[in-house]
């Protein structure tokens, strides 16, 4: 799996850049990682771009582990609830990740949306408060 993360933050935007073969290890080292760099926001809403990524390992069962570690893991528990845009153009992965969304409801501290282009999930993010 390959991941690159980075900060716009004249957007409040973390925009993570994923490929490859998605590992609930690879994705919270990921988070940890860029929530330990300097130029974090606690502010900053989400856009995860999987580009050309497998989610073979990511069974229902895997995407709710992933859900319970996100939220321990995440720091803001008050104030508005974050946005967070995943953007899959591929119509298998996309399922699953519906299916993350529907069951994520008010497990993770960020309000979760499934997109098929980049400027659909910008433009939702950018209607946040």
């Amino acid at each position: 799996m390959v991941v690159e993360f980075e900060f716009e933050p004249e957007n409040k935007l973390c925009v993570y850049r994923i490929s490859g073969k998605v590992t609930i290890e690879a994705l919270m080292k990921t988070f940890t990682r860029a929530r330990a760099h300097e130029g974090w926001s606690d502010r900053y809403n989400f856009l995860t771009l999987l580009t050309q990524a497998s989610l073979s390992e990511m069974s229902a069962s895997a995407m709710a582990d992933l859900q319970t570690r996100m939220s321990k893991a995440d720091p803001v528990q008050a104030g508005p609830r974050r946005r967070a845009a995943i953007v899959c153009n591929d119509e298998l992965s996309r399922a699953v990740l519906v299916f993350w969304e529907r069951t994520s409801g008010e497990t993770l501290t960020t309000e979760e949306r499934i997109f098929s282009s980049e400027r659909e999930a910008r433009a939702w993010l950018a209607e946040a408060p």
